[in-house]
């Protein structure tokens, strides 16, 4: 009897992990343009429910891999002639302190 219990929170578990993951925003570094040395864009896709309202944490690197500015953006609804499936495409302009060698997106979360 014990070990039925244990097998049906480990499978609760389980599903209540896939479906916390599938709810996630994913994001995609597609690119990133230098415009000066303080300025730098980070071109990124976001994959998400089109319900969703979306932060997104977006930092420039130097060659040395420091974090030389850092940007965020809300990601709200797209227009339709924007989004493929559920992504769709976003840039991001991004002050920094130093040159910059290249952006990319940490880390995007659903805002509650």
């Amino acid at each position: 009897m014990g070990a039925v219990v244990v097998a049906v929170l480990v499978c609760a578990f389980v599903i209540w992990l896939v479906v916390t993951e599938a709810a996630r925003p994913t994001t995609k570094d597609v690119g990133f343009e230098l415009i000066s040395s303080s300025r730098i864009t980070a071109d990124f896709e976001v994959t998400k429910d089109p319900d969703d309202v979306v932060r997104c944490g977006v930092e420039a690197l130097n060659e040395n891999y420091a974090v030389v500015g850092y940007a965020e953006t809300t990601i709200a609804e797209v227009a339709p002639e924007r989004v493929v499936g559920r992504t769709s495409a976003h840039r991001v302009e991004i002050r920094t302190t130093n040159q910059a060698n290249s952006a990319q997106v940490v880390k995007c979360w659903v805002v509650d």
